[in-house]
């Protein structure tokens, strides 16, 4: 390590400023000590070098004898010379002439020069040594001629490599400066009056403060007397902090860069290198454990590799289990059969090939298990009871880390659930924030036990529409059914063949079981069936077929060709299905990125709280009225240029469907509904569900109608009221329907719509009664100009461009 005090300008060594103190307790000190000093000092009187500056190093090792006897005056007797570091050396210089035994076997004195040579500090040891050099100087220079943060000692923290094993280490250095004197060369130079010296007494940066530098210049002084250094190991206290600053920088354990430092300075922590480190995080979001793979730094592909969703569910169970009653580090000397039978979750550890551990377990506040931290080996017993008490103290800052990235987790899912599904949306932010506020002011009260207030909106109108993928159920079965016959062929012709060679009854039998399945699902397919089915596929036949590879050769192409065929993210033929998974997802997918951009217009017409699901479609809920937007007078006005919009829209979004029918590997079709509410209803925020839901008994049947009416049927008919190509309005009023009449007749005129309006009764649903319906064709064929049509709603609102 280059000295931080090499080549100090003008620094000279003397005994004079130590001679002064012994003739100031000569004076002043006890009898005994007076006349130990006295008998010291006429000794080196005797001896006119010593009184002065040394400039000749040979005086040192001409008079060791005497100046030993000297410095015993300045080391106590409670420091051990075979164990504590210290010394007396030249000022601001890596010089020594004196030290103790523990000093010369841990840094080289060179016995002509007296210069030390240090190991080597890493790049991690921050500023330069020159700065480091300024900085002591200056803050000794300010202390003893400018009366600025009286002190005689300075202490620095400076790193070096441990030749044994290589890591970083951390000694301290206290440089006591009591027997050394500085003066100006000439007239003293006055100091600014806006410096700050702050960063002086805290050890570093005053070699940046320039005009510091500029009024005192170093060349202006001149040092003379002796240092005496002592020295402390204190890489444990600096790990810890250069741990606890990095983990205040992480936002997740997913950081390579910054995942790769903390596994470094773990290294240097327990002084062990060669180790790795590990996390595994068991977050929890909404109540639920969400499983991550372990965050390491090992290369080794199978620690890359994501466990099974079911590996990671086992990892969780039996590392709660181990720790709960027992919260304390673990440590595993070696990890054996014996290991792993007593604790079940080191089989992933045996799997990567880890040989022995540490497994630190972190807990929340409420004593859950938020996570693990391992520290792992190649090697067996490479791990001690020593190097668990090393890492138990990073445990806290580990928990620390856990939690917060637990923060960012939810901060990231409410971000997301606020984009994607409902949460807090602008319109209805400012409640939710007035929630917030009233609720803080209680706490800062103090008025006992504080609850959220409940977020409810009272006398506003909804507006629901669904675009329903016809058929998708049946759809979906068909297309299982079509991959469970395609597998079944697969299977039986691979079991015909084997037949051929050997003729075992129970090939006979596998066979007579296939036939009867195809014949299961080449009509109606029952669950019970399917359940049956799919056991036989996935272990009977799986088995069986093992076994043939492993006596008829032949057979092995057939059978890869097989098992490849299965290898689908459902184990099994998945080529119907995902057909059928991939049309949904991309009709889904267009419509809800439709739906949203339309629905970002429809907020100019009058803000409104709107939240849009996907399951086998989309459908949509708007509340509109003067509780969700007080600063804005609501009119009925908006109300009917909002019900054109949703008209306007699910008609487009008919359009959009029916345009992408070529695109999908499995065509299908879409139909619209809207149900019509005339109304007022209250909601209220269900904060478990994170969502709005109507609010009242009375309320509720509308919540009712809205589920059962998707596949409701005409009255006395096995049709349904929905279909490919229509919308269908279901109201129970008239003058809901008047209303839609005059929407629909706008809306043909502009070639949205087509056809005569058909005029339903509906069937009579469970608790409902009543029920009629409105049905319209929407024109297909015509392309409409989106961006026109919605200057057309805006200009029905009143909106201006």
């Amino acid at each position: 390590m280059e000295s931080n005090f090499t080549q100090a300008p003008h620094s000279y060594l003397s005994f004079a400023p130590l001679i002064r103190e012994w003739e100031k307790m000569i004076r002043e000190g006890r009898e005994g000590t007076r006349q130990l000093y006295q008998d010291l000092l006429n000794k080196v009187r005797q001896h006119p070098e010593l009184l002065g500056r040394i400039e000749d190093l040979s005086v040192l090792d001409k008079h060791k004898t005497l100046i030993e006897q000297m410095m015993a005056t300045v080391f106590p007797v409670t420091l051990n010379d075979k164990e504590d570091l210290f010394g007396a050396g030249f000022p601001f210089q890596m010089k020594m002439f004196y030290e103790s035994t523990k000093f010369r076997e841990l840094f080289f004195v060179d016995p002509v020069t007296k210069e030390i040579t240090m190991p080597e500090a890493d790049a991690c040891g921050g500023g330069s040594p020159q700065s480091g050099k300024e900085d002591c100087m200056y803050q000794f220079i300010l202390s003893r001629l400018y009366d600025i943060d009286k002190t005689e000692t300075v202490r620095m923290v400076e790193p070096y490599k441990c030749m044994e094993t290589g890591l970083d280490r951390y000694m301290e250095l206290e440089i006591d400066t009591r027997f050394l004197d500085v003066r100006p060369k000439g007239e003293l130079p006055k100091l600014p009056d806006d410096v700050s010296y702050g960063c002086i007494r805290a050890g570093g940066g005053a070699g940046e403060n320039d005009e510091l530098k500029q009024a005192l210049p170093l060349s202006a002084f001149e040092f003379e007397g002796m240092v005496i250094i002592r020295i402390w190991e204190v890489t444990e206290r600096e790990v810890l902090n250069i741990i606890r600053d990095k983990l205040l920088h992480l936002n997740n354990f997913a950081d390579v860069n910054l995942f790769n430092d903390l596994q470094n300075q773990v290294q240097n922590l327990l002084g062990v290198p060669g180790v790795s480190t590990a996390i595994k995080p068991f977050f929890q979001v909404n109540g639920h454990t969400v499983l991550t793979e372990f965050y390491t730094t090992m290369t080794d592909q199978s620690v890359k590799r994501k466990p099974s969703p079911e590996k990671l569910q086992y990892v969780y169970q039996s590392v709660t289990g181990a720790f709960m009653k027992n919260p304390r580090p673990l440590l595993v000397n070696e990890i054996n059969e014996d290991a792993v039978m007593r604790y079940p979750f080191l089989t992933f550890m045996a799997e990567y090939g880890w040989r022995s551990a540490i497994v630190c377990p972190l807990f929340s506040d409420n004593k859950e298990v938020m996570g693990v931290l391992i520290v792992v080996s190649n090697e067996k017993n490479k791990l001690r009871p020593e190097h668990v008490a090393s890492i138990e103290p990073a445990i806290p800052l580990f928990k620390i880390a856990m939690e917060k990235a637990q923060e960012n987790l939810d901060h990231q899912v409410d971000r997301v659930i606020k984009d994607q599904f409902t949460a807090v949306q602008d319109a209805v932010e400012w409640r939710f924030t007035e929630a917030a506020l009233n609720y803080l002011t209680g706490m800062n009260k103090g008025e006992g036990e504080v609850k959220i207030e409940p977020i409810v909106f009272e006398g506003v109108y909804p507006l629901y529409g669904a675009i329903d993928i016809r058929n998708s159920s049946v759809e979906r079965n068909h297309s299982i059914q079509l991959d469970l016959l395609e597998q079944l062929n697969l299977a039986n012709d691979i079991v015909l063949a084997a037949k051929q060679d050997h003729p075992f009854p129970l090939l006979d039998e596998t066979n007579f079981k296939i036939r009867k399945y195809i014949h299961s699902v080449s009509n109606i397919l029952f669950a019970d069936d399917e359940l049956s089915i799919l056991q036989f596929l996935k272990v009977e036949v799986v088995q069986l077929f093992k076994h043939l590879q492993s006596i008829m050769p032949s057979l092995n192409k057939q059978i890869n060709k097989y098992f490849e065929a299965v290898d689908s993210p459902v184990e099994m033929v998945y080529h119907h299905r995902k057909k059928y998974e991939d049309s949904i997802t991309h009709i889904n997918n267009e419509v809800a990125r439709f739906i949203d951009h339309e629905q970002k217009l429809a907020q100019h017409i009058f803000p409104h709280y709107f939240e849009r699901f996907v399951t086998d479609g989309v459908d949509f809920n708007i509340y509109i009225g003067q509780a969700i937007t007080p600063e804005k007078k609501f009119d009925f006005f908006y109300l009917r240029n909002l019900k054109i919009w949703q008209l306007s829209t699910l008609a487009k979004a008919a359009r959009l469907t029916h345009s992408l029918e070529k695109q999908l590997a499995m065509p299908l079709q879409t139909s619209q509904l809207i149900l019509a509410h005339s109304h007022p209803i209250s909601i209220s925020f269900r904060t478990a569900e994170r969502k709005f839901d109507v609010d009242g008994a009375y309320n509720i049947r509308y919540e009712i109608i809205k589920k059962r009416i998707d596949k409701v049927h005409l009255k006395d008919s096995n049709e349904r009221l929905t279909k490919p190509g229509y919308i269908a309005i279901v109201y129970s009023q008239q003058q809901e329907a008047f209303e839609y009449l005059e929407y629909i007749e706008y809306l043909q005129n502009q070639g949205l719509l087509r056809g005569e309006v058909e005029r339903l009764e509906l069937e009579e649903l469970q608790g409902v009664s009543g029920l009629k319906a409105l049905r319209v064709g929407v024109n297909l064929e015509i392309e409409s100009d989106d961006k026109d049509q919605g200057k057309d709603v805006k200009k029905l609102a009143g909106v201006k461009n």
